[in-house]
């Protein structure tokens, strides 16, 4: 292969973004770090509380879109999709949607609801202590962010690694799909 088809093939699929994995329906972002089936075995195990004390387990996440956002305040592209998950909370009702922050910050508990309060970041929070160490993080093998996980009404995984864009378009696809 000559050198400059090789960069061709290789630009090519590094620029493809998301792809349909061979799980019928889902999409995965190759990038993501992750396969479909090791975020669905993570997903049976989820057992975390939020902030508020809420447990959070597979089963608690069936009935709605969920997108299980792993992120900290340190993390620039984080802060970057806030603004869009925030327009995506307003968005949906929870009924039909929700986000389920994993932040990996090491700040206290108080700092970090004093930071959510002041971003008006108002959807439910898992800090867990550890950062990438923490339970959760280690459940789902995070070892970058953000990290999104995003989980159909069913409790099935749907995709992960999806950001921007193509994160809200798949969101508005699966909660129109619970209203057909």
């Amino acid at each position: 292969m000559t050198n400059s088809l090789a960069c061709a093939v290789i630009a090519t699929s590094l620029a493809a973004g998301p792809v349909i994995s061979p799980v019928a329906g889902t999409r995965q972002d190759d990038r993501s770090g992750g396969s479909l089936q090791a975020a669905a075995q993570a997903l049976a195990r989820l057992d975390a509380r939020d902030l508020s004390g809420r447990r959070w387990t597979a089963e608690h996440l069936r009935g709605r879109v969920v997108l299980l956002d792993f992120w900290a305040t340190w993390c620039a592209p984080c802060l970057t999709d806030l603004p869009r998950l925030k327009a995506l909370r307003a968005r949906h009702s929870r009924a039909d949607f929700e986000i389920l922050g994993v932040s990996l910050d090491s700040t206290s508990r108080r700092t970090l609801v004093a930071w959510l309060n002041r971003q008006r970041a108002d959807w439910p929070q898992i800090h867990e202590p550890g950062a990438y160490e923490a339970p959760t993080a280690r459940l789902f093998d995070v070892d970058r962010l953000p990290m999104t996980i995003l989980v159909r009404d069913d409790g099935t995984v749907d995709s992960l690694g999806l950001r921007g864009e193509a994160l809200e378009a798949r969101i508005h696809v699966l909660v129109a799909e619970r209203h057909r």
